[in-house]
């Protein structure tokens, strides 16, 4: 064992469907709460519209995952609200990914990071984070991640624009 290797034992067959930990999923923000939060000043009609936007793109486990989403892009304002999350989901795959593989040599962390990385986009950041816990009970800290995906939702919020509401808003469902 080198200096950066690790000979931890990591079952890296394919999951599943991940069931999600509770206590996993509570300590993790959810970039879809998040981006409420930040279009609470519209008016309850457009709010509620928002809301059940989100809703539709939600994993069956509850998470915001890829599904629904994969040909909206940065700035594609006819896709409304979820352009915006777009915006401040840009990170997560890629923040879970080095966080699971943390202190783990190079090849099992490229398989580690891999794996995580299609969980994110598959079944979302909960339950990548919870196979990372349970495959690496020594390993990762959730509230590590929970701080490293609030810092990178506030990131994205601060590209956000009233303009971007705006045009985010009309431009959609036309």
């Amino acid at each position: 064992m080198g200096l950066f290797s690790s000979d931890e034992q990591i079952n890296l067959s394919p999951p599943g469907l991940v069931p999600v930990s509770a206590w996993v999923s509570e300590q993790l923000p959810d970039s879809g709460e998040y981006l409420l939060g930040l279009l609470g000043f519209l008016s309850p009609e457009s709010y509620e519209l928002a809301a059940a936007e989100i809703q539709r793109v939600r994993h069956a486990n509850g998470a915001i995952t890829d599904h629904g989403m994969k040909d909206i892009r940065l700035r594609d304002w006819k896709s409304g609200p979820l352009t915006l999350l777009v915006g401040l989901r840009v990170k997560e795959w890629i923040i879970t990914g080095v966080w699971a593989s943390y202190g783990l040599g190079r090849r099992q962390r490229r398989e580690v990071t891999t794996m995580v990385e299609n969980l994110v986009h598959e079944q979302g950041v909960p339950a990548a984070a919870t196979w990372a816990v349970a495959s690496r009970p020594n390993g990762p800290d959730v509230s590590y991640l929970a701080e490293q995906l609030s810092a990178a939702y506030d990131e994205g919020a601060s590209h956000i624009t009233n303009g971007d509401v705006i045009k985010a808003f009309r431009k959609w469902r036309r």
